[in-house]
């Protein structure tokens, strides 16, 4: 069971972190929640995000890396990363976006949204196309080391 006492102390959450992830989580309830349904749903969010950095933010990074890295701290999404040439990581226990580890999703597999909202965010706020590089075996992250990896093309 979730302590969401602990959970707030050490990955720093806000209120909306619970309410994202429980709000995705709740799609295991109805048997949808895989990462194919997070995939759709954080594609539509970045989209949303990049609309609203358009029309709030003067200037963001036009480096892939930098950009990355300005989004993972504009929306909040954990305090520990690494940005690599050809891969991202996500410290497991510093994520904020976890619906499993934080909104108590039930299911088997991943289910993150976090490449998506970025891949979508930087499409859309680049004119260039971004896509999910899978893993071997179709998977969009991989854990190792305490991360969580993912790829963005």
């Amino acid at each position: 069971m979730v302590k969401y006492k602990d959970l707030f102390e050490h990955r720093n959450l806000k209120n909306l972190h619970v309410v994202l992830t429980s709000m995705i989580a709740e799609f295991s309830t109805l048997g949808i929640l895989n990462q194919g349904t997070t995939n759709i749903i954080g594609s539509g969010v970045g989209k949303k995000i990049a609309k609203c950095l358009k029309e709030t933010v003067k200037e963001f990074p036009k480096d892939d890396k930098k950009l990355i890295e300005f989004l993972i701290n504009f929306c909040d999404m954990c305090d520990e990363y690494i940005i690599e040439d050809d891969k991202i990581g996500i410290k497991i226990d510093k994520c904020k976006y976890c619906p499993k580890q934080i909104g108590e999703a039930e299911i088997p597999g991943s289910a993150c949204p976090i490449p998506s909202i970025l891949a979508s965010c930087m499409e859309e706020l680049t004119n260039k196309p971004y896509k999910i590089k899978l893993w071997d075996k179709n998977r969009v992250i991989i854990k190792e080391n305490g991360y969580c990896w993912f790829r963005i093309k």
